[in-house]
């Protein structure tokens, strides 16, 4: 981590404050778009796992966690505000004085609203369109009531681990300039949190939108307490886990000299 690459950071950070406050409807539009990029991966994920679970647990899970990837890798090179990436823009902004606690707290509830709202939307679609309803309503049928029963304290470090995984595949998008690279990096990242089972609150928005949509039934009060410590995990790996040490780590302004 260099002072040049927290200067990187800081300056996405107060953009994403600027166009926030002076465009929230663009804003929440560019968090949809990243919420759709989460459901397609979470789409592709739950297929690849799904057409292989019975025959081949391994490979399914494999194959799964490779797919996911592909949420955070059209996120980074595509565009789109995701809320889990925003906690760690936002809180290296944060330390180095750039914004101010409330304009970070505005950008963060926009961003997760409208990772909310593209995930609904793409959620309704295809349930209304009834492709591979049952095979993905099957799969989910398996894999949500896990995420549902896990008491609080788990699903709070699974969260905080979880987003100091992905944070690291948006910091490959600040440190590195190959789009290979970056690519790589994400992968890496995102397998690893997929495999080991942890939670990302926005992918925990689709799987569980989908189970509601597919299967019925939905315990809504489970799947909100869910997504309550997943969050406040999602938010404490990103802004502190990962981003307080990349932050620290960076040479100080050079405002004076030393002998």
């Amino acid at each position: 981590m260099t002072r040049t690459v927290v200067e990187q950071i800081t300056q996405a950070g107060v953009q994403k404050l600027r166009f926030s406050g002076t465009a929230p409807g663009r804003y929440l539009t560019r968090a949809a778009l990243a919420g759709a990029f989460i459901f397609v991966g979470a789409l592709l994920s739950s297929l690849c796992a799904a057409w292989f679970y019975d025959a081949n647990l391994p490979l399914a899970k494999l194959l799964g966690a490779l797919a996911f990837s592909a949420a955070l890798t059209l996120i980074v090179l595509l565009g789109g505000e995701l809320f889990t990436g925003c906690t760690l823009v936002m809180s290296v902004s944060l330390y180095d004085g750039r914004v101010r606690l409330a304009g970070t707290l505005r950008v963060w509830a926009l961003a997760y609203l409208g990772n909310l709202l593209g995930i609904l939307v793409l959620c309704l679609l295809l349930a209304g369109s009834g492709s591979s309803g049952e095979l993905l309503g099957a799969y989910l049928a398996l894999i949500v009531p896990g995420k549902l029963s896990a008491p609080w304290y788990l699903l709070l470090l699974r969260g905080v681990l979880c987003n100091f995984l992905v944070c690291i595949g948006v910091f490959a998008g600040f440190r590195l300039q190959s789009e290979t690279a970056k690519a790589l990096v994400i992968t890496l990242a995102i397998t690893t949190f997929v495999l080991t089972g942890l939670e990302h609150s926005i992918a925990n928005m689709a799987y569980f939108a989908l189970h509601a949509l597919l299967n019925g039934g939905a315990d809504w009060a489970a799947m909100g307490w869910n997504l309550l410590w997943v969050t406040l995990g999602n938010l404490l790996g990103g802004a502190v886990l990962l981003g307080l040490p990349l932050w620290y780590a960076a040479e100080p302004e050079k405002t004076q000299s030393f002998s």
